[in-house]
C-alpha cells in the first residue's frame, strides 16, 4: 500500500514522496523538512512529551500562553474547558465589576478617578478574555481542517452562530496539521510590542463602549425622575384647573341662589387624590412657606407650600395592626435640586405637629426621591394622614424629618450622611 500524506496548503491527501501537490499544486518542502527534523530527533533518543491531561486548568493555562496564536491547533476537549474558563471568569467580571462601571460613566462632564481606574481594569480583563476566545476559535476550525475564515459565519443571524459551533463540536482531523506552522525560536506574545500596542487599543475600544452605555443609563435615569416629577406637576395643575372650573361651575349654577347654598355646594364637591384614593374634602387651608437649605454637598431642598386638609367624615388607611382611622390630612410640596449624585427619602419622612400627633409619609405619596444625579431637578407632594383634626386652624405648625446620603470609599469622610430637620410655622 503506497503510503500518503496531506497537502500542507489544501489539505487533499496526496503520495508522501510528492514535492507538489497535485490539486493546488503548492511546494511541499516545507512538510519535508519538517519530517526530516522529527526523524532526527527520533534517532537522537529525544522522545515527544506526551500530553498533559486536559481539564480547565490546564486549558485555561494553554489559552493565555497561546492569547495571540493563530497558526497552530487546539483539540475540542482543550477549546470546551477554556470556554468554560472564560465564561466563568466573564461572569465573576460582570458581577464584581461590571455592575458598577455600568451604574455611572467615569468620563462625562468631570472625571471620577475611582470609576475610571474600575472602568479600564475591567476593559482589559474583557478584552484579553475576548482576544484568547476568538484566537482559541480560530485554532479549533484549524484542528477540524477548516481555515479561520470559517468565523465570519458568525456574522449571518441566527444561523451562522449556529454553524460555527458545529464546526467547533466536530473531531479533530489529520489533514488540519497543514495549519501548524511553529517559529525557529518562538517568542511569547508578553514578549511583542505589538501583542500590547493591540491589547491597549481594544482595551481603550471597549472602555469607551461602557462609558458610552454608562452614560446612557445615567440620562435615562435622570430622564425617567424628571418625567416622573413632570407628570406630578401636570397632574397637581389639572387638578387645580378642575377645581376653579368647578368653582366658577358652581358659581355661575347657583347665581339665583343665597350665599349660603352656594358656598356648602362648593365644599360639598372638593376632594383630593392620595394613590388611588379619593377623598372628600369639608375645608381646607393652604400656606406659603419660604424653608430653603443649602448647606450640604450643595443640594437644595425646599418647602414652598404646606396644605391642611380636613375630610368630610372619617377614612381609614392601612390593614391588620397598622390599621387606623384619620380625618386630617396634611400635604407639604418639596422641589430638590442635586448638587451631586446623592440618595435623598423625603416620601419617609415623619412629621410632628404642634398638637402632639407623629405620623409617617404615606406610602402613595408622589414618587420624586431616591437616588438623584448630579445636576437633577425634582419635586412632589408628601402627604401625612392626622388621626384626630376638629379643624384646620389647630395646625400652626409642623416639623418634617428625613434622610439623605451619598456612597464614598472615604472612610474619613463623616459628611456623606445627613437628617434634615425642617420647623415650618404655619401663619
Amino acid at each position: 500500500m503506497n503510503e500518503t500524506k496531506f497537502c500542507i496548503n489544501c489539505g487533499k491527501e496526496i503520495p508522501a514522496n510528492a514535492t507538489f501537490c497535485s490539486f493546488c499544486g503548492a511546494d511541499q518542502k516545507t512538510a519535508a523538512t519538517a519530517e526530516t527534523q522529527t526523524d532526527t530527533t527520533a534517532t537522537t533518543g529525544k522522545q515527544p512529551t506526551p500530553p498533559e491531561h486536559t481539564n480547565m486548568w490546564t486549558a485555561l493555562k494553554l489559552g493565555m500562553k497561546q492569547t495571540f496564536t493563530w497558526s497552530q491547533r487546539i483539540t475540542r476537549p482543550q477549546y470546551w474547558w477554556l470556554y468554560l474558563d472564560l465564561m466563568l471568569i466573564a461572569l465573576i467580571l460582570t458581577f464584581t465589576l461590571g455592575l458598577k462601571v455600568y451604574s455611572f460613566p467615569a468620563f462625562a462632564a468631570h472625571v471620577n478617578v475611582l470609576q475610571a481606574v474600575l472602568l479600564l481594569i475591567y476593559s482589559a480583563l474583557m478584552s484579553w478574555i475576548s482576544v484568547m476566545q476568538f484566537t482559541a476559535g480560530a485554532r479549533r476550525l484549524h484542528d477540524s481542517n477548516r481555515s479561520a475564515h470559517y468565523l465570519w459565519f458568525s456574522l449571518i443571524p441566527i444561523v451562522g452562530p449556529i454553524l460555527i459551533i458545529v464546526f467547533m463540536c466536530q473531531r479533530s482531523k489529520p489533514a488540519g496539521e497543514r495549519f501548524d506552522r511553529f517559529a525557529s525560536q518562538p517568542k511569547p506574545w508578553t514578549h511583542k510590542w505589538w501583542t500590547w500596542c493591540l491589547l491597549v487599543l481594544f482595551t481603550l475600544l471597549y472602555a469607551g463602549s461602557v462609558n458610552i452605555v454608562a452614560r446612557d443609563n445615567a440620562m435615562d435615569s435622570a430622564l425617567t425622575t424628571t418625567s416622573n416629577s413632570d407628570s406630578t406637576s401636570d397632574s397637581d395643575d389639572s387638578y387645580a384647573d378642575s377645581d376653579s372650573y368647578d368653582d366658577s361651575d358652581s358659581d355661575s349654577t347657583d347665581t339665583d341662589s343665597d350665599t349660603d347654598s352656594e358656598s356648602d355646594s362648593s365644599s360639598d364637591t372638593d376632594s383630593i387624590t392620595v394613590g388611588d384614593d379619593d377623598i372628600d374634602i369639608s375645608d381646607q387651608k393652604t400656606y406659603n412657606t419660604s424653608y430653603s437649605d443649602s448647606s450640604w454637598t450643595g443640594s437644595t431642598f425646599k418647602i414652598d407650600k404646606v396644605t391642611v386638609y380636613k375630610t368630610d367624615g372619617d377614612y381609614t388607611i392601612g390593614s391588620g395592626s397598622d390599621k387606623r382611622d384619620f380625618n386630617g390630612v396634611v400635604k407639604v410640596h418639596m422641589s430638590i435640586h442635586a448638587g451631586r449624585d446623592i440618595s435623598a427619602y423625603p416620601t419617609q419622612a415623619k412629621l410632628s405637629t404642634n398638637d402632639g400627633q407623629q405620623v409617617d409619609a404615606d406610602m402613595d405619596s408622589d414618587d420624586f426621591d431616591g437616588d438623584l444625579n448630579s445636576g437633577t431637578d425634582t419635586d412632589g407632594n408628601l402627604y401625612f394622614e392626622l388621626s384626630k383634626l376638629s379643624s384646620v386652624k389647630d395646625i400652626t405648625s409642623i416639623r418634617l424629618k428625613w434622610d439623605a446620603s451619598y456612597d464614598t470609599d472615604d472612610y474619613d469622610d463623616d459628611n456623606d450622611f445627613k437628617t434634615y430637620d425642617a420647623t415650618l410655622n404655619l401663619n
